[in-house]
C-alpha cells in the first residue's frame, strides 16, 4: 500500500540560493511526522512545495500514491491536504462560525457568491457546528474572530483547515506563542485528529513538543536532511545538536 505522502529528492532554488537540496520522507495515514530545524532551514519552503505554493525545483511528491508536485494550491487542497499557517490571518470582522463556513464553502458551493447566498443551509451550518465542536469553539461561534486570543485563534485555523475533509493536515508553528496549558490542551486536539485516521506533518520549534507529539522526526539544517527516525534517536543525533547549539556547544555537551 502506498504512504499517504511521499517526497522523493525534493529541491527548490530561488536563484543561487538552495532553500531546500533533496529531501526524502514519507509520512503513513494516522501518524505525526515532525519536520523540525533551525530557522531558515527549509521547512515552510518543503510546506509550501507540498501545499502547491511552490512549484519544486526537481524532485516528485506523492499523496496516496499519485503525483500532486506543481499542482496549485486549490487542487491540493480539493485532494485532501489541509494546512495552517504561522501567522494567523481569520477572516476578522467576521464570526467564528462564519469563518469556519467560508472554509467549507469551498466543498459545498461552486462559487464565492453561491456559497454565501446560502450561508444558512442546514447541511452547511450543521458542519460548521460539528467542526467547531471537534476543536472546543462552539461557545465562541458568534464571536468575532478577530477578538479571540491567539490560543482560540490557532484553534480556529486548524478549523478552517478540516473544513476541507483533510486525509494529510499541515500544521505550521501551531504552538507558537501560546501558554503551557493551551499547548497541552492543543496538544490533545492534535492527537485526536491524528486517532481519526489523518496523516499530521507538523513544523514546530518547540522540542518538547515537536518530540513528544511525534512518532518519526525529519531534520533540515540550511536546506538539507540531516536526520530522521524516532524522537528519541533523533534527539540524540549529533548533527541534530550541532545544528542547534553549534559545534561549541556539542563540544560542552560532551
Amino acid at each position: 500500500m502506498d504512504p499517504l505522502l511521499k517526497v522523493v529528492n525534493l529541491s527548490r532554488h530561488f536563484g543561487g540560493l538552495k532553500a531546500v537540496q533533496e529531501i526524502f520522507f514519507q509520512l503513513e495515514k494516522g501518524t505525526i511526522l515532525g519536520l523540525i530545524g533551525p530557522n531558515g532551514a527549509g521547512k515552510t519552503t518543503t510546506f509550501n512545495m507540498i501545499s502547491g505554493v511552490y512549484k519544486p525545483t526537481s524532485g516528485e511528491i506523492f499523496f496516496k500514491g499519485k503525483r500532486s508536485d506543481g499542482l496549485p494550491p486549490h487542487s491540493i487542497a480539493s485532494l485532501g491536504i489541509g494546512r495552517t499557517f504561522q501567522i494567523v490571518r481569520p477572516l476578522a470582522s467576521l464570526s467564528v462560525l462564519d469563518n469556519v463556513i467560508a472554509a467549507l464553502g469551498v466543498t459545498f458551493y461552486p462559487g464565492f457568491f453561491a456559497r454565501w447566498e446560502n450561508r444558512n443551509r442546514k447541511k452547511t451550518l450543521e458542519g460548521a457546528m460539528s467542526i467547531l465542536e471537534q476543536v472546543d469553539l462552539a461557545n465562541r461561534a458568534d464571536s468575532k474572530a478577530g477578538m479571540l486570543p491567539l490560543g482560540e485563534l490557532r484553534r480556529l485555523e486548524i478549523a478552517r483547515a478540516l473544513a476541507l475533509d483533510p486525509e494529510l493536515l499541515l500544521l505550521d508553528e501551531s504552538f507558537s506563542g501560546l501558554r503551557h496549558e493551551e499547548i497541552d490542551r492543543l496538544s490533545s486536539l492534535v492527537r485526536a485528529i491524528r486517532d481519526s485516521g489523518t496523516g499530521i506533518l507538523l513544523i514546530e520549534h518547540n522540542m518538547k513538543v515537536a518530540m513528544s507529539l511525534s512518532e518519526n522526526m525529519v531534520v533540515l539544517d540550511h536546506g538539507m536532511m540531516i536526520a530522521e527516525g524516532p524522537p528519541d534517536v533523533v534527539r540524540k543525533n549529533p548533527a541534530v545538536i550541532e545544528a542547534y547549539l553549534g559545534k561549541a556547544g556539542v563540544e560542552h555537551a560532551s
